[in-house]
């Protein structure tokens, strides 16, 4: 989205478009427009609502580049003046400090665990607004008061392998792409599993081999071409 703002950004865009579509062979392990979907939260999270069904977090409306890791937790009507649009409201689900971030890889997934934001008490309250960095909080080794959990709450379960998969492959044709991130959260009250953001060609960060996971997927995608193209060629003799 910062494209629309910035001129040298339109013409590097617009000048790898007009190289692709000159070379039709160009492989794309991912097409732009749907790498374009999740640049924006608005459109993110609606792809997110047909998928799942207090304290409200607010985040910047653009999901990349270092402004997208500020936010704030608001805990009541009178502090939505602390808002800066344009900007997304997502309900706080208590989670157990706990972020399960899915790295998906062509036909594989990974889950790597973060901390994340602790449990806070349900219902509006008069606390002031919490602003924090999402990064700060979640990287490996975090050490927050706002990730601190309390030792008394027990550790929840993570989830299913089957439902995590379950999850990547719905989200796998809704975006039609094979390179993504998806950060999930477990309701510790009813054990259900909510996407909080997805993010395009994440950083893998903890994902063990990756580059060899990803030479892998470069090779069937570039394996599927050869054989649509010998397809097409003897389909016309």
């Amino acid at each position: 989205m910062e494209a629309e703002h910035d001129s040298q950004s339109q013409r590097l865009l617009a000048n790898f478009q007009s190289y692709v579509s000159a070379h039709p062979s160009t492989v794309l392990l991912d097409p732009l427009p749907a790498m374009s979907q999740l640049l924006d939260r608005f459109t993110s999270y609606r792809i997110m609502s047909m998928l799942q069904n207090s304290l409200i977090v607010c985040k910047t409306r653009v999901a990349h580049g270092s402004l997208s890791h500020e936010m704030c937790l608001i805990f009541g009507a009178g502090s939505l003046d602390d808002v800066r649009p344009p900007c997304v409201l997502q309900s706080f689900v208590n989670h157990g400090a706990v972020l399960h971030k899915v790295f998906v890889v062509g036909d594989k997934h990974y889950c790597v665990d973060r901390p994340s934001l602790k449990n806070f008490p349900p219902g509006p309250c008069d606390r002031m607004t919490i602003f924090f960095n999402s990064h700060e909080v979640s990287k490996p080794e975090s050490s927050s008061h706002l990730n601190a959990l309390d030792e008394r709450m027990p550790c929840l379960p993570p989830p299913s392998s089957e439902a995590v998969a379950a999850l990547v492959g719905e989200l796998r044709a809704q975006l039609g792409m094979a390179l993504f991130g998806v950060d999930i959260i477990v309701n510790i009250h009813t054990h259900t599993l909510t996407i909080i953001d997805i993010n395009f060609f994440p950083g893998y960060e903890g994902v063990p081999q990756f580059f060899s996971s990803l030479l892998g997927h470069i090779e069937s995608v570039l394996d599927r071409q050869t054989a649509d193209g010998l397809q097409a060629a003897t389909c016309s003799e």
